[in-house]
């Protein structure tokens, strides 16, 4: 017999490699599986990371930092056994006459760590040439904390495997008696510690938590045999977040499935309306997806200056000249980023170049103010910079899903600020509608310059005389980036707002992070509607 993480490490050594016991660090003589890996405050982590900077160091790297991940996971599918499992990772980074150099491995070994800072800058070495760029990180940074951690109120590893199937089991359940009712449970539990070095005398460990039902959640349909028509409504039991179990014991997510339930039903009844323009009254879930991809992901760095062309995109948010200073909408739009704020999917103590978070300005009073940087390019806005009395630096948004992918820019928390003059509902801005729709959560997709767009809501209805009316089915909404924001009529005010949680995927291979965005409901006039796809 062994133990579970024993079995998981030995498990995994033929495609993971071993690790190294504290016992034999001296010798570095072999190197054999361990029962639990180095965690927050181990001086083995210190260690680790001094020997892959020395190496970088000693073959010439002017500049090095080293990444350590523990992932611990557990995943839920259905009716099926959970999956429990553990991910080891270290990438380090050399810059030698301005070019990078990145190895990544599996394995925590001393011989390793210095075999990893050694080609790292011997890979740099050869990245040097003169059609590409040098690279300048700027002034050394500050000192981190040796420990940071996101405050969780139950770590979603330690709850009992039983108190989770038993919470799963009862949505399910309780959905099940309703006609057609069901509770989907892919439900993923994620705790991450990150440790972060660098030449420059950076030394630090955070623990870092995502909770998320991945896309699923609770699903309640209805049917009638005369109209032979079905109706459903879901919802997701959580999206990205960086609290703990305790989402789900506060969340109140159970209790919503007669109101699924009824509002299944309703679908049921529901009628195709003439593909048209229409002024639309968004909610805040549904405005959180429209932020998040034409202006947030627009405005990343890397992005605009055309780095991710060939794999998360180009943006029309470019060239970077004409426009910073360009007015996006008339109303008085304010978008801003943060990596600070509790319960943030992109909250941390420090990003992937040891940058503290620092708050940024994506659009202030309607015009476009500042993009997503990293301590590599943030030097491309300095000008700009200079020009408005900000500080120049990164916005700490560098990071990626493990150390073993070299970190790009990824998007921060984002959120769309209220209109603070007048605290008005979702249903105030209903309320101000003679014709039109009203969409209830949902999301739209993109184009790879995230240009074009179309979107569907978990609900429609249209809107009469100023109240919900019925629902309607089919509906879809068209819209272009710069038009949809100079449409922007109204913004809702602090009740209106809603958080949710996106995953962005950049790089090749790919590298998944997470992040919440926010916003108010708003009224965006004249979109156009079309009709069709599944009922």
């Amino acid at each position: 017999m062994t133990s579970r993480r024993k079995f998981i490490f030995l498990g995994s050594l033929g495609a993971a490699g071993a690790i190294l016991p504290r016992s034999s660090l001296s010798g570095l003589a072999q190197s054999t599986a361990i029962d639990t890996a180095p965690r927050v405050g181990d001086p083995l982590l210190r260690e680790l990371a001094m020997a892959a900077l020395d190496a970088a160091k000693s073959a010439g790297a002017s500049y090095a930092d080293v990444r350590l991940t523990l992932t611990r996971k557990q995943s839920f599918y259905y009716g099926n056994a959970p999956i429990d499992g553990e991910h080891l990772a270290v990438g380090v980074r050399a810059l030698v006459d301005g070019a990078w150099g990145f190895v990544a491995g599996p394995r925590w070994t001393m011989s390793e760590m210095t075999r990893l800072g050694k080609d790292a800058a011997i890979q740099a070495k050869a990245n040097v040439w003169d059609g590409v760029s040098k690279v300048n990180l700027g002034a050394a940074l500050p000192a981190i904390p040796e420990s940071w951690s996101h405050p969780v109120k139950r770590d979603p590893i330690d709850v009992p495997i039983d108190e989770k199937l038993d919470y799963i089991r009862s949505a399910e359940a309780w959905a099940s008696t309703f006609r057609s009712g069901s509770a989907s449970s892919i439900i993923i539990f994620e705790r991450q510690d990150r440790t972060f070095a660098s030449t420059e005398g950076l030394f630090g460990t955070q623990v870092l938590y995502n909770t998320f039902g991945n896309g699923s959640g609770i699903n309640v349909s209805a049917s009638d045999p005369v109209l032979q028509r079905n109706g459903s409504r879901s919802v997701n039991l959580i999206t990205p977040t960086s609290a703990g179990f305790e989402v789900f014991n506060d969340g109140g997510l159970i209790d919503m499935i007669p109101v699924l339930y009824d509002q299944a039903r309703q679908q049921l009844t529901a009628e195709q309306i003439q593909p048209s323009r229409y002024d639309i009254v968004f909610d805040g879930v549904s405005m959180t997806s429209l932020v998040d991809q034409s202006i947030g992901a627009a405005l990343e760095l890397d992005r605009a200056v055309g780095l991710e062309a060939n794999a998360g995109g180009t943006s029309y948010m470019a060239p970077l000249d004409t426009v910073l200073g360009s007015e996006l909408s008339s109303v008085k739009l304010n978008v801003i980023g943060e990596r600070s704020s509790v319960n943030g999917a992109a909250t941390v103590g420090w990003d992937d170049d040891g940058v503290a978070p620092k708050s940024l300005t994506y659009v202030k009073d309607g015009r476009v103010h500042d993009y997503s940087t990293n301590r590599e390019h943030a030097e491309l806005l300095q000008s700009w910079y200079a020009s408005n009395n900000m500080t120049a630096g990164s916005h700490g948004c560098a990071f990626s899903e493990t150390a073993m992918d070299f970190p790009l820019i990824s998007p921060p928390n984002i959120r769309m600020q209220p209109d603070t003059s007048a605290d008005r509902s979702f249903n105030d801005l209903v309320s101000s509608v003679d014709n039109g729709l009203a969409v209830i959560g949902g999301r739209c997709s993109m184009d790879h310059q995230k240009l074009t767009g179309r979107g569907s809501g978990e609900l429609i209805y249209r809107v009469r005389n100023g109240k919900l009316a019925e629902v309607v089915r089919g509906a879809s909404y068209l819209f272009r980036s710069p038009e949809l924001w100079k449409a922007l009529s109204v913004i809702g005010g602090q009740s209106s707002l809603a958080t949710t949680g996106f995953t962005s995927n950049k790089g090749q291979p790919r590298s998944t992070t997470v992040h919440s965005v926010t916003a108010p409901a708003a009224i965006i006039k004249n979109m156009s509607v079309i009709v069709g796809g599944s009922e």
